[in-house]
């Protein structure tokens, strides 16, 4: 008896521990069989500045199972995050039960959508969601529990175990470029012949360092490093020629973008000149033309000014110049000393100033001018003169040479 007793013990024990692995396995079996769905937000992290729009996807894995119904609810910081637009044109659902709604007050997007065929999917797009950063810091989009995920099995068996919220970095926005002006040399598009400028910029608040630079190069930037805590800078004797003014300003510990400011100099006057008078047309009417041209290699003539003075008379102060164009009719000639001058002015304002002097035989010009009658009957005995020699003799002249012609021909 006491061995019966033994040999169904160890019968009893090992059964135990059979049946004890038989659950254990099973319990394994159906923990590899139920499926895992998973609900991804991607990015799912990432930096971005304030002011700037990014986007966010949800993304469904159905672990190898055909699902066909999905609801996803978000949750999102409105203080830092506002929704500009939930987006579904890419979106694998086929019939949204509930289109996407959302509210920029609460926080929260919410959709419904199915596949009435079902869908297996490893990395399926469920919507996508543009948000815009209102404010830095960090912004947790979180996907609820009671978003679901059902199998397509006839009996709607949830399989949503695993989910992957977003976390995002929301960082200060680059304050603008300063503002820049300068009093000495307000306006970029005109010349100035001053080549010592001030340039000055606004500081707005928090703002603590400025970097700037001053070159020939239109687009510099300036690098990370502190050049003046003030917001006025000057520069002394610069060469004529194209400046650029580049300062960036560091505000919150993160330096801006840059401004730049444009500072057009040229203190070189036009170059050196000489009028011509037309002495043929003053000779013949008593009125002379003055012709004059010059360049300027940086800003160019703006325009010419011209003053006549006679040399016979004393000097009452500055010529009047008056503006004029090339060529110039001058006064009618009063004397046999008039002086001409000529000032070109370019776009900086710089002066050149050219002269010629008038000499003409005055009594000369006096009477040719006062007996115009003279002049015609003079040009009329002329014209006469020509007419009367070419009938009686060009005609004859004429004939004699070509008898003179022919006969060469016929010895010939």
């Amino acid at each position: 008896p006491g061995k019966i007793i033994l040999i169904f013990r160890l019968v009893s024990i090992v059964s135990c521990i059979g049946f004890g692995i038989f659950i254990l396995q099973s319990k394994e079996v159906g923990a590899q069989t139920q499926p895992s769905a998973k609900l991804s937000l991607s990015p799912s992290t990432g930096s971005f500045l304030a002011g700037s729009t990014f986007d966010v996807s949800i993304i469904l894995d159905t672990d190898n199972v055909s699902i066909n119904t999905i609801g996803v609810n978000l949750k999102f910081p409105s203080d830092k995050l506002q929704i500009v637009k939930p987006t579904t044109g890419k979106s694998f659902i086929a019939v949204w039960f509930k289109q996407p709604t959302y509210s920029n007050t609460q926080g929260t997007v919410s959709l419904i959508g199915g596949m009435p065929d079902g869908i297996n999917t490893s990395s399926g797009l469920v919507s996508t969601v543009t948000f815009r950063v209102v404010s830095p810091g960090e912004a947790v989009v979180r996907i609820l529990p009671s978003s679901s995920v059902l199998a397509h099995d006839g009996e709607g068996t949830e399989i949503l175990e695993r989910i992957i919220d977003g976390r995002y970095i929301l960082e200060p926005k680059p304050s603008e470029g300063p503002e820049v002006f300068s009093k000495t040399h307000p306006d970029e598009s005109i010349w100035y012949n001053n080549n010592n400028p001030i340039i000055s910029w606004e500081k707005e608040t928090g703002v603590t360092d400025f970097s700037l630079i001053l070159d020939s190069f239109p687009q510099t930037v300036p690098d990370n490093t502190s050049d003046s805590q003030k917001t006025t800078k000057g520069y002394e004797s610069l060469a004529d020629g194209l400046w650029y003014f580049h300062v960036k300003a560091k505000k919150e510990g993160i330096w801006g973008a840059p401004s730049h400011f444009l500072l057009r100099i040229d203190t070189t006057p036009p170059v050196s000149f000489e009028p011509e008078v037309e002495f043929l047309i003053a000779a013949i009417i008593g009125r002379a033309f003055v012709s004059f041209s010059t360049i300027d290699a940086l800003s160019g003539i703006d325009h010419y000014e011209v003053a006549a003075i006679d040399r016979t008379e004393p000097p009452l102060g500055s010529p009047v110049f008056i503006e004029a164009q090339s060529p110039h009719q001058l006064p009618r000639l009063i004397s046999g000393n008039l002086r001409v001058l000529v000032r070109a002015i370019d776009k900086a304002n710089n002066v050149r100033d050219g002269r010629v002097d008038v000499n003409f035989p005055i009594p000369f010009l006096s009477r040719i001018k006062n007996n115009t009658t003279l002049l015609f009957t003079i040009a009329i005995v002329s014209i006469s003169a020509y007419l009367v020699f070419h009938f009686l003799f060009g005609h004859k002249i004429f004939n004699r040479f070509r008898r003179m012609r022919g006969s060469y021909q016929k010895k010939i």
